[in-house]
């Protein structure tokens, strides 16, 4: 299984582009970029993080997607 999805598949499970955009303080032009540049800035992806991990019922955990920085991120992980 790969740790992160697809841009495409991120944005969709968001509930889209309008959704993403808010949840990343970005517009919908610039997600819709995303999607035909297929890649998500890292800053962006660790804001969208959570709530892909939310939304995909943990099958896209922030310990997977960032193996090397999730401590640094969100040290309140290391006790789940």
């Amino acid at each position: 299984m790969n740790t992160i999805p697809t841009p495409n598949r991120i944005i969709d499970l968001l509930g889209g582009t309008a959704q993403t955009a808010t949840l990343a303080h970005s517009g919908w032009t610039t997600v819709s970029e995303w999607r035909k540049l297929k890649r998500i800035p890292l800053g962006k992806m660790i804001l969208l993080a959570y709530p892909l991990e939310v939304a995909s019922n943990g099958r896209y955990d922030r310990k997977r997607m960032f193996p090397t920085l999730w401590r640094q991120i969100w040290p309140e992980l290391e006790s789940k």
